[in-house]
């Protein structure tokens, strides 16, 4: 035993402490062959990633130029080690995006490591995903004006779900299993989606299901609309730290709350609001209640709006009558004590749809003033960047598959999500990324590597040219290989195609490059 404590404090024993592990060495050994063989196949001009993984060959790089990567840097989760994982995690999700964690992560072991990382209970997904919303307000101070818009959709997990702590998110006789997802996201006027603001997730209590008939005699912090409140709250904390910018939340007929509107005229200088009417609630100077007292203001202007096509219904060109006028709005009877809110309302009801088609007819609340129909039309077509989200909320489901994911407890789950929801929003960005610059270095989304495969494998004969790449024809070619034909009558690639086409991309040059690297081994 003397002789053992001796061997342990001799000098020999502190140098091969030092020493770094064997399966350390045998990393670096394999990069750095990695890297030669990167750098003979394709030039000195290619940069190897600094990092463990020998395939971290998609940065998805959104239209700030900003990789994956950076929107989880400076996480703090208590530990450097799972900092480093989550990174690993974050971008092997995003090279990927509709791939389960171990097929993503490529073997067994990284896979186990994932779940090891996901099972951690010391960090929830708000200390996950607090990087990327600090990076969003960074985008956004750039602006002059953000809307906000927030929405919640559910994720169902299957009616046979083993998954301990999720809820149901159908009636009794449906069982189906899964949470609930609001989510605030930022986005520019014209539509381009800056990045999350605010989460929330939650299942519901099955003990409680059936209880919506007494919803209205609750206080509303008893109830889920308490989301909406939370959700302005981390607005206005955001928009305290952007003095330069104008913050508008937006949101859809389930905001239509007296609680927001009073919260966002509690404060004058508090974010603007923009609902829509979802009650036809009492006018303190008027007999008539909202809408009817609404119909009849006077006819401001009419307006064309381009409605995106749907499910059975192609896209067309709507004709709006617009019509707008300062209210006063009774507190709810429950509330009578409460004071009554002024606000604008403005409503576009269209004009001649066509057969078949329902017409559009907005009745929107806003607490931004309107004087004008310049005023009126800047609201209405905020109204419509509010679509967005149901892209995004499609792209997650679809695109990124987060509803296949199998995990043992809705811990899991929600961790694996607040990484899934940054990847469905840069996959969201890209397709965006081709329209606002289309004139931008190819580098700005792929790697060299990438876009010599991509365009070997979508050149079909034709000529390949010496031209610099642009990000248009990468998407392009993106969107040819996640199946979009391409036709007059298409319209730009959709972010569910672009995600489809990234994932064939990753898959075919891992394939290229193995086949590379057993052709320079022979």
């Amino acid at each position: 035993m003397r002789k053992r404590k001796a061997a342990l404090k001799s000098p020999q024993s502190k140098t091969l402490a030092r020493l770094p592990d064997v399966h350390d060495l045998a990393e670096r050994l394999e990069c750095a062959v990695f890297s030669l063989l990167v750098t003979h196949i394709f030039g000195s001009d290619f940069k190897v990633p600094i990092c463990n993984d020998l395939w971290h060959t998609l940065r998805m790089q959104d239209h700030f130029g900003v990789s994956i990567m950076n929107e989880f840097a400076n996480a703090r989760l208590g530990d450097q080690r799972l900092s480093r994982r989550l990174l690993q995690l974050a971008e092997a999700l995003a090279r990927q995006p509709q791939a389960s964690i171990p097929k993503a992560t490529g073997n067994w072991g990284q896979a186990c490591a994932a779940y090891r990382f996901l099972d951690h209970t010391t960090f929830t997904p708000q200390d996950l995903l607090r990087p990327h919303f600090l990076r969003t307000v960074e985008r956004a101070a750039a602006q002059p004006t953000v809307l906000a818009v927030a929405d919640t959709t559910s994720l169902n997990f299957g009616q046979c779900s083993q998954t301990q702590g999720l809820g149901l998110i159908g009636s009794h006789a449906d069982k189906f299993f899964g949470l609930w997802q609001h989510s605030l996201l930022a986005f520019t006027p014209q539509g381009l989606p800056l990045g999350l603001l605010d989460t929330q997730c939650w299942a519901r209590d099955p003990a409680k299901f059936g209880g919506n008939h007494q919803r209205n005699r609750k206080p509303v912090a008893d109830k889920e609309s308490v989301k909406w409140l939370r959700s302005y709250a981390a607005l206005q904390a955001h928009a305290g730290q952007t003095p330069n910018t104008r913050w508008v939340m937006v949101a859809d007929r389930e905001g239509d709350l007296y609680e927001l509107f009073a919260l966002a005229l509690r404060t004058p200088t508090a974010p603007g609001l923009l609902v829509r009417a979802q009650h036809d609630r009492s006018v303190e100077q008027s007999t008539r209640r909202l809408f009817a007292h609404l119909a009849r203001a006077p006819l401001a202007g009419r307006l064309r709006v381009r409605v995106p096509r749907r499910p059975g219904h192609r896209a067309r060109t709507a004709t709006l009558s617009v019509r707008f006028r300062e209210v006063r709005l009774s507190a709810p009877w429950l509330k009578a004590d409460q004071p009554a809110l002024t606000l604008w309302a403005v409503e576009a009801r269209e004009l001649h749809p066509p057969r078949g088609c329902a017409p559009l007819h907005w009745r929107l609340l806003t607490t931004c003033p309107v004087h004008t129909l310049a005023q009126a039309t800047e609201l209405i077509g905020w109204y419509c960047v509010r679509w967005g989200i149901e892209v995004f909320h499609k792209v997650l489901k679809s695109g990124c598959a987060v509803e296949a994911a199998q995990l043992e407890t809705a811990g899991r789950l929600q961790r694996y999500l607040a990484i899934k929801l940054v990847v469905a929003w840069q996959v969201q960005a890209l397709t965006h990324l081709g329209r606002v610059q289309p004139e931008a270095d190819v580098s700005e989304i792929l790697e060299v590597a990438q876009w010599r495969v991509l365009r070997a494998a979508t050149t079909a004969g034709q000529s390949r040219g010496r031209h610099t790449p642009t990000v248009r024809e990468a998407v392009r070619r993106l969107a040819r290989l996640g199946g979009h034909l391409g036709r007059r009558g298409d319209g730009p690639p959709g972010a569910l195609c672009l995600a489809r086409g990234l994932q064939r991309l990753h898959d075919i040059t891992l394939g290229w490059k193995l086949a590379h690297e057993r052709k320079s081994c022979a």
